[in-house]
Formats: structure tokens, sequence, C-alpha cells
């Protein structure tokens, strides 16, 4: 149940970020809870029942809304994802802020228009999107009831939270609703919160500097700061990060695209940015392979779920890699994926940009290294055998074809040379 937010906040060691911490009475970095400002003519007990929800979920500004994972992504993926997209992102300058009424509470806002903000939570919406879990009825529903437009409202299906795209409106919430809250009170509130924030503005503008994922360990819970991620790009113009390349290595049973791609893998140059993807397989631990163990009960619940980037069957075996590459790939990395022939034409759809590489070998070779396996035996090997001519690289496709029927070091260098090189197409190798 825990979820994500990805806002921006001032590093903890800024006047802006004690300034608004001390409004609130709370650290989000530390949880440490204190006494709010105090506000002559507004009794403390009133000032914090006016600021409850606000000081839960901490100082901020909301680039993309609370969310939880999508079934097969971790931490590690979100955390991959936004180290590639702040390294692209420059930071924002703001020059003035105000403090002013929005939508019934006070914000902390900027002074001149915000467009290039508005983008930067847009790139923001759309980068990290796939990870976004699919709102519960009940989070719909919590997002309606204070009544939305029907633009907002296909918003809030598009993106799961109706303030985006041109809805979007930078702000730094500092009050809970002041409806009903008499006039003479929301001045008093407005007055000091000018006060407050006037030290940090005439100490440093507020930069837009970094994205500050808050982590929400349980529905309710204060809101606290799990990383912070500092923009690094210093180009006039920021962007999204160009995505990894995906490699689908494929071949008959014996090849030896397993032998092949450890080989490959073993000598990769140390700043490769790429992964090898783990398959999860309905076949026991075996030492020839390093693979994700399963029974077929198990896996498929898991790809019901939406637990899998690819499944496939093939040998009476269940085939799938986890959608944890999509992260991967959005984040910049290469993917190698140990893949099946059989799965290309469904590879064309989902990953149209993907490489395929055919890998080739004669058949005394493959049956020979399908026996010193010792997989398979008795109509089983026969199986895999006759298998083995099913398939043959379709000539419409662009595909890079490797005979990998001498030693690993021979094809391997190719596949080597392919993976520094790019994407590319031929005849056999």
């Amino acid at each position: 149940m825990t979820r994500y937010a990805l806002y921006f906040a001032p590093a903890a060691d800024t006047p802006w970020w004690n300034a608004g911490c001390r409004w609130l009475g709370r650290d989000p970095v530390s949880g440490a809870e204190f006494p709010q400002a105090r506000i002559p003519g507004v009794p403390d007990l009133l000032f914090a029942k006016l600021t409850s929800d606000t000081r839960r979920y901490g100082f901020h500004a909301t680039l993309k809304a609370p969310f939880q994972l999508a079934e097969g992504f971790s931490e590690s993926h979100l955390a991959a994802m936004a180290n590639a997209f702040c390294a692209v992102q420059r930071p924002i300058a703001l020059h003035g802020t105000r403090v002013c009424p929005l939508d019934g509470f006070l914000a902390l806002r900027p002074a001149d228009p915000a467009d290039e903000i508005g983008a930067l939570a847009m790139r923001c919406v759309i980068y990290f999107d796939m990870l976004r879990a699919t709102p519960t009825a009940a989070d719909l529903a919590k997002r309606r009831h204070i009544g939305l437009t029907v633009r907002q409202e296909s918003l809030l299906q598009r993106w799961g939270y109706p303030y985006t795209e041109e809805e979007f409106r930078f702000h730094m919430t500092l009050t809970d609703s002041l409806s009903g809250v008499d006039a003479e009170t929301v001045y008093a509130l407005r007055k000091a919160a000018e006060q407050q924030f006037q030290a940090a503005q005439d100490n440093a503008p507020l930069v837009i500097d970094a994205l500050t994922i808050f982590r929400e360990a349980q529905p309710g819970a204060p809101l606290t700061v799990w990383r912070r991620f500092a923009f690094g790009a210093r180009q006039p113009a920021a962007s999204l990060p160009a995505a990894g390349r995906l490699f689908f290595f494929v071949g008959p049973s014996g090849v030896g695209k397993d032998t092949l791609l450890e080989w490959v893998r073993q000598r990769m140059p140390a700043d490769a940015d790429s992964v090898f993807a783990q398959r999860t397989i309905t076949r026991p631990a075996h030492p020839s392979e390093s693979h994700e163990a399963m029974d077929a009960a198990s896996f498929w619940q898991l790809a019901a779920a939406g637990h899998f980037a690819m499944v496939w069957q093939a040998n009476d075996l269940c085939y799938g890699v986890r959608r944890g590459i999509e992260a991967e790939l959005k984040a910049g990395r290469d993917v190698i994926v140990n893949g099946s022939r059989e799965y290309v034409p469904q590879l064309r759809q989902s990953f149209p940009d993907a490489q395929v590489v055919w890998i080739e070998a004669d058949a005394v070779q493959l049956r020979e290294r399908m026996e010193a396996r010792q997989r398979e035996s008795g109509a089983a090997l026969l199986r895999r055998l006759d298998r083995a001519t099913q398939f043959a690289p379709p000539e419409t496709e662009k595909i890079i074809r490797i005979d990998n029927s001498g030693p690993p070091e021979a094809a391997g260098q190719k596949v080597l040379e392919i993976l520094a090189g790019g994407f590319q197409s031929g005849g056999a190798g």
C-alpha cells in the first residue's frame, strides 16, 4: 500500500526548507514534529487544525501526485528512472514568489508566469506514468468529492490526477481549505505567511533544482522524504532521457545461447550500462542456466497480475521476463533478453524497436550440445531436436544472424561488437 509522490522540495539546508517546516511544524526529512510558527490573533489550536492535512504531506510542490507502483515494478526501478530523468533536467529559478489564495487555501506561488515549470511537470507526469498503478475506486472517489469539471475528469482518467496538462498550477500549499473561516483570520494567516517566507526570499531566490520523492508508508501516514535527485543538465532546453536498446537473442535449443551470453556478460566493458534480463521458467533450477524457477500455477498467477513484460511457451514450459526491463529501458539501459524464435512476431508489437539477434549452429553441434547439457533425454530430447528445424529467420525482418557453430569466443566477439555499435542488420555472421 506504499505510495510515492514526485515533488519539488527545497534542499534541507536552505532557508526555504527551514521556513516551510517551521510554518507547518514538521520536517519530512527527519520526521520530527515541533511547535508551529505563532500567529498573532490566531489560536495555536486553530492554526494546527487549518494546516493538519498540509502538515501530513509536508512542504512541497506537486509534480506528479502520489501513486502506488504498478505490479512488477520496485523502488529500484523508480530510483533508476529518477536518476535518468533528473540528469537531463535543468534548474529553474523563480524570480519572486507570493502568498496568495488558490481554490480556497493559501499557497506560495511564482510571481511570474510559470510555463517552464508546467513543461517540467508534464515531462514528469508522462515519463513516470508507466510505474503508476491504476487508481482504485476509492482513490478516484476521493479526487471527485470536491467536484471536477469535465476536462478535469478526463485528466483524472488519463493520468490518475485531475490537475495536469493545462490544469497544472505550480504551488506550495500552506493551509488546508479555509472555507468558512472568517476574513480576519484568513488575513492574519496570509500576512504571517508573507513574513515567514520573506526572509528566505531575501536570502536567495527559490530554485527548482531537484526531484524529491516522498513516501507514504500506509494510507493516512505522514509523508516522508525518501530520496532527492538533483537536476544535472545545463543545456538551454531540458528533455526526456534517451531510451535504452532492447536486444532479443533467439535460436534453437542447443545453439549455445546461454553459454554465449554468459561469455559476453563476463566480458562487457565496466562502463557498459546494460542488463541481462533474468528469465522466469517453469523448470527446476539447473547448473546449466541461471533462471528464476517457478511452478506453473505461480507463474500464471503472476502473469495475470501483470508482472511480466514478455510471456511465451515452448517445449511444455512457460517463460517470462519481468516488467522491470521496461523501467531499465526507460532509464536508458540496454537490455539483453534470451528469447524465443516463436515470440518474435509478438515482440514486434510490444517492442517495435527491439533488435532480434538470431543465433545459428549446424545440426551436429545442436544435438551434441543438447545431449551434453543433460536437461532432457529420450522423447523430450527428440522433440527439442525436431523443434530446432521448425523456425527460420523471417525474410522480411531486419535480423542479425550469427553462426555459433564454433567456440563461444568467435560468436561472442561479434555480439560484443553489436552491443557496442548499436542496431545493425544483415546476413549470416
